[in-house]
């Protein structure tokens, strides 16, 4: 088989991340759509091997016909929060007993939220993919204007030694959410953590600026899941550099837009971050409808309709 053609449009780039079909709602097969009773919406989805390998707790039903894996409905006087929670604790913690998964590491992790649940739901992180659940990520993009107008980017380059994407490209400051924080607790926690950047300059000038919307289908295990990442914007001034804090990054680059763009095309940055950086840059102008053909799908893919429940009001 041929090796797949390297990037050549910024659209290839948002590819490499979103690369579930927009349809994927609708015509998932062969996945099974994961249902919190009595809510319809689907908030995962999963592969056959692993709905055959989880050691479900009795609190999970199993429909081959419809595809389905159901939590059934809280008890009478039982909340969503304590049942859903003790259910998916239950069954990851058998899972990780039994080493049933690679991806669990055979150790437990932080919780994440499940986005869109009816009410507060959370999961353990390595789970999270397994079961199809959509995660929440946090994006800081800091970035120093010249005097001449034109904007560089301060880029991270992660850790040789990290479990994922080491060595790579990445945001200025970037974390998972955890469970019970917000999007901004996490760039706040992540700008002093990961950046050694001063908290009263992020606090004080930190602006949010959207969410980028992804669905993944990784091409090794064929596992899906939706990303959400909150991103945020910090003009830096010139005499304010970030220094790694800890040991997930090993050093920060400034960057011009050009260079930023010619070293995601060769592949040097973390796939997910490409999309943060082409928004970037089509929020500051550097990315136009007059000088990029495909500006429109751009802007659409950025946020796609993910095939999960997002809202608990939905």
């Amino acid at each position: 088989m041929a090796a797949p053609s390297p990037p050549s449009k910024l659209l290839d780039l948002i590819d490499l991340f979103d690369n579930v079909p927009l349809n994927f709602e609708t015509d998932y097969h062969p996945y099974y759509r994961l249902h919190l009773a009595p809510d319809p919406r689907p908030h995962g989805y999963m592969l056959p091997d692993t709905v055959a390998r989880m050691p479900w707790p009795a609190s999970f039903s199993i429909d081959h016909d419809s595809r389905t894996v159901t939590l059934a409905a809280p008890p009478t006087g039982v909340t969503l929060t304590a049942h859903a929670n003790g259910a998916f604790q239950q069954a990851v913690d058998a899972a990780i007993d039994g080493d049933v998964f690679p991806v669990l590491h055979k150790a437990h992790s932080e919780h994440f939220r499940v986005i869109g649940a009816r009410e507060f739901v959370q999961i353990e992180r390595f789970a999270m993919p397994l079961f199809g659940i959509a995660g929440r990520g946090a994006h800081l993009t800091g970035y120093v204007r010249s005097p001449d107008g034109s904007i560089q980017i301060w880029v991270a380059r992660r850790s040789p030694a990290l479990f994922t994407y080491p060595g790579m490209l990445d945001s200025t400051v970037a974390g998972g959410i955890k469970a019970s924080n917000t999007p901004l607790d996490c760039i706040l926690a992540e700008s002093m953590e990961e950046a050694c950047l001063p908290e009263a300059l992020v606090s004080a000038n930190v602006k949010a600026v959207g969410v980028i919307t992804q669905t993944t289908r990784k091409a090794q295990s064929g596992l899906v899941h939706s990303d959400i990442l909150y991103v945020y914007d910090l003009e830096m001034p010139a005499d304010v550099i970030p220094t790694p804090g800890d040991d997930e990054v090993e050093s920060f680059v400034l960057m011009g837009c050009d260079e930023v763009r010619r070293r995601m095309f060769a592949g040097e940055f973390k796939p997910n971050v490409c999309c943060v950086m082409i928004d970037f840059m089509v929020r500051h102008g550097e990315v136009t409808a007059e000088n990029e053909e495909d500006y429109v799908e751009i802007c659409q893919r950025l946020r796609r309709r993910l095939p999960v429940a997002t809202g608990s009001r939905e």
